[in-house]
């Protein structure tokens, strides 16, 4: 029996973390998640694994290539396919016995021999895994017969409709003439598209499709793909080790108190004075400088704080840098962010992330001194790469309100911006503004003359030198000599 992990979400509710690495290898107690899904199923005897994958697949790719003890493939798509699109694109319709489909984000000890031998008994197309929740809106739910035939189905309903708090696990055995109803190179998702037609096709008919197995109740079962379940998982995780704190290789804790459940990943430092946990997750090659207080907090990989660090109820993307003194209350900060000494945090802080074609992101791109074309570079961006233009103000990092998608709005926005965003933008050692138009339009020229820029030019000097930028490439255009 194959086994299919649905990896290719950009785990947007995990971000910033997702930002620099896809969610099935944002590490869970210093291992990636999608190993150990890939552990859970060998465990079952599942050893023909297929990955469906799309953001930063190489990533997943690489991590995964010296397991000897599973079978793994790796579909491409050539576009996201949705789950059930991807699945019947990898070809499961083909097989001759039913398989397995478990969602990248899922961590659980669920008897899945169980739940294997109640589809073989009920005899249905699918059989979905369900569970009780509390927040059962997050979830597709299910009303259940005695027998387990799914009476009723729902994909993520508002609040005040939740009809049942038996939720879908994302844990499938699905019959291979199932993928029938999945059309041909479309995008079709299970929960929002095939398990609702199944539900029509079936009405009337009573001999049910779709079953439902409530996993048994003393077993775990828990979503990472968002903070809460991640942090549940990992407590569950340290429990069964019979620990409460875990540390990676290589970690310096210079007379600091920890205090579980608190993950510590690789090559990490934090300074005498400080205080870690509980529930902190510091990636591998943190830096925490001394008398800090760390709680409630994911500190993503790379990123350094300085000493008097408060972090509480906050997500901090990769390769952020934050000054002395620095408070971040109830917020989030993208990858590649920083933050000046003595400021405060309390609201989300964006800065944009590069969109390669194939969906890969990061902030640190090598453009070419010629750019990528003329028509590129006067593009229209996307919310993930456009420019977000953050300030200073009364010792807090706060959103102006301006969001350039392209080079025109961005300068148009130069114009009018509080000054406090230029310097806050064009900080001692570093210039966002200089690195936006060379990680995301390419055009290392241009990015080197406003690199040179110091914040307390006038700005009429960097609107001037862009705007020459602008109409040279408009007038490339218009003449069809195009940059290539």
């Amino acid at each position: 029996m194959k086994a299919v992990i649905l990896a290719g979400g950009f785990g947007t509710r995990l971000r910033p973390l997702t930002f620099t690495k896809p969610k099935p290898m944002v590490t869970l107690v210093n291992k990636p998640v999608i190993e150990h899904v890939v552990d859970y199923l060998a465990s079952y005897g599942l050893d023909d694994i297929v990955v469906t994958t799309t953001f930063l697949r190489e990533m997943v790719m690489d991590h995964l290539m010296y397991r000897e003890d599973v079978r793994l493939s790796y579909p491409t798509e050539p576009y996201p396919l949705g789950t059930a699109g991807s699945v019947k694109n990898a070809g499961l319709e083909e097989e001759d016995e039913p398989f397995v489909v478990i969602q990248g984000d899922n961590i659980t000890d669920m008897d899945l021999r169980r739940l294997i031998d109640f589809h073989y008994e009920t005899g249905g197309l699918v059989t979905i895994a369900v569970t009780h929740v509390e927040d059962p809106w997050n979830y597709g739910i299910v009303t259940l017969e005695r027998d387990g035939r799914i009476s009723r189905f729902h994909e993520k309903p508002d609040r005040g409709k939740c009809f049942s708090d038996l939720a879908s696990t994302g844990i499938y055995v699905v019959e291979p003439k199932a993928l029938e109803f999945v059309p041909d190179g479309a995008t079709f998702d299970f929960a929002k598209d095939l398990f609702p037609l199944l539900q029509v096709k079936n009405r009337g008919k009573g001999n049910g499709k779709m079953f439902g197995y409530e996993i048994e109740a003393d077993k775990f079962w828990v979503d990472v793909g968002q903070p809460a379940g991640y942090m549940k998982a990992m407590e569950w995780m340290l429990k069964k080790a019979n620990r409460d704190v875990f540390m990676g290789d290589n970690v310096e804790i210079n007379g600091s108190g920890i205090t579980g459940p608190v993950v510590i990943g690789d090559n990490v430092a934090v300074e005498e004075g400080s205080s870690v946990g509980p529930n902190a997750v510091l990636f591998e090659d943190v830096y925490i400088g001394k008398n800090s207080n760390l709680e409630q907090c994911f500190i993503g990989e790379h990123t350094m704080a300085e000493e008097n660090a408060c972090i509480r109820n906050a997500i901090i993307g990769a390769n952020c840098e934050l000054g002395k003194d620095v408070e971040v209350l109830n917020g989030q900060i993208w990858p590649n962010v920083t933050i000046p000494h003595r400021s405060t945090v309390d609201g989300t802080i964006k800065r944009f992330v590069r969109f390669n074609g194939n969906g890969n992101g990061n902030g640190n791109g090598n453009g070419r001194k010629d750019g990528t074309g003329s028509r590129n570079l006067l593009r229209t961006v996307s919310d993930e790469e456009a420019f977000y233009f953050n300030m200073r103000k009364g010792g807090k990092i706060v959103h102006t309100g301006f969001v350039a998608y392209s080079l025109e709005m961005f300068v148009d926005i130069l114009r009018k911006v509080d000054k406090r965003s230029i310097t806050y933008h064009c900080g001692e050692g570093y210039n966002d503004f200089a690195a936006w138009i060379r990680d995301v339009f390419r055009d290392e020229e241009l990015a080197s003359e406003v690199a040179g820029m110091q914040w307390w030019e006038p700005r009429s000097k960097l609107i001037r030198v862009i705007q020459e930028r602008i109409s040279e490439l408009k007038s490339r255009v218009e003449a069809g000599v195009d940059a290539l």
